[in-house]
């Protein structure tokens, strides 16, 4: 609770802050519904066949790198220490289901060329049956590409986006989309990635509902966040120093970015591990940049991570579905090698 309390007053204030920097209050309530926006919006909801449980696996060795010739006798899985029966066996070369979410928030505006040059790049570097989804988040989730293998298509799509000119970033909601536009895709491997900031600040849906639905689903997570904290903390102090807090309706706000200069670091290491969490527990992982040069670079890794990806599926000889969390093990034969996947999957109560 104390972190969720932290949280909300930051964004409060973050938002308020990079707004004013370019019109009132005011005038942003009038543009935005502010207020009215999330009572007529709709809870997501994601279901799923609780009885076949999908794995998006990863293998290294000792050294770290990838392995990718084994087979299905290669494997075990252990559902609640339970010895399961693999149903299932996807090698690496299986097609992906991808939906790549970027942000286009006002945070973006003199980076958003990077951004396009850098997605359009990891585009073309996925396999050729690979089938790639294209949405934004911004105080918005949008999805603007349907799935499709055509990469002049995606590319398109990447390079019409613009930085939406309000502030707020629905890091969550754009997750939440993508998980429900991959609810309608039948077989394949599934996985989300997201290029953000990682500042999430308005989105419908909250961070334990996310994880829920992550858990409830089947596809792997990858967010890569710009560290911009720098940035963040200049933009509070530019408006504290610049902001006529002798108006009344500026000076709380002014009164609460003093406060929030003093809790950002807490704030973004709050956010980079809620992030961390959720990648982690459907076998995925985070990647971070603090210079844009490199975002291609952090990219390519995701790519190479996808193309050295097995997936698992079997049938939970737990047939009860009782609404709990149930956890997943599985081992290589080779007790050397190291595996990462989804820790958990939730189950929903009938």
């Amino acid at each position: 609770m104390k972190k969720e309390k932290l949280l909300s007053t930051f964004y409060l204030t973050y938002s308020s802050a990079a707004l004013l920097t370019v019109f009132s209050i005011m005038a942003w309530a009038q543009k935005i519904g502010f207020g009215q926006q999330k009572s007529e919006e709709k809870p997501f909801s994601l279901k799923v066949n609780v009885d076949l449980v999908v794995l998006n696996v990863t293998v290294v060795d000792e050294k770290g790198s990838n392995v990718t010739r084994l087979n299905r006798d290669d494997f075990s899985i252990y559902e609640d220490d339970v010895l399961q029966d693999l149903s299932d066996f996807r090698p690496v070369e299986a097609p992906f289901h991808l939906v790549l979410v970027l942000d286009t928030s006002i945070s973006t505006r003199t980076s958003l060329g990077l951004i396009k040059k850098a997605a359009s790049n990891f585009a073309d570097e996925l396999r050729p049956a690979d089938s790639v989804a294209v949405a934004e988040i911004n105080f918005f989730a949008k999805q603007i590409q349907n799935f499709t293998s055509d990469r002049k298509a995606v590319r398109r799509a990447i390079h019409s986006l613009s930085t939406f000119p309000y502030g707020g970033s629905r890091v969550y909601d754009g997750v939440a989309m993508a998980l429900k536009h991959l609810q309608g895709v039948e077989g394949g491997r599934k996985a989300i990635v997201v290029l953000s900031d990682g500042m999430e600040n308005s989105s419908s849906i909250k961070f334990e509902e996310l994880r829920r639905e992550l858990a409830q689903g089947d596809a792997v997570f990858y967010p890569i966040t710009i560290q911009n904290k720098d940035r963040q903390k200049n933009l509070l102090e530019n408006f504290i120093r610049t902001a006529d807090a002798t108006k009344p309706e500026i000076a709380p706000i002014v009164k609460n970015a003093k406060e929030s200069l003093f809790v950002l670091e807490e704030v973004y290491q709050i956010q980079t591990e809620r992030l961390q969490t959720l990648a982690e527990e459907t076998g995925g992982k985070i990647f971070f940049v603090s210079d844009l040069a490199d975002l291609a670079g952090e990219y390519a890794k995701v790519a190479q991570e996808l193309r050295n990806t097995f997936s698992l599926a079997y049938y939970s000889k737990n047939t009860w579905r009782d609404g709990t969390m149930r956890k997943i093990r599985v081992e290589a034969k080779n007790p050397s090698y190291h595996v990462r996947t989804r820790s958990a999957y939730y189950v929903p109560k009938e």
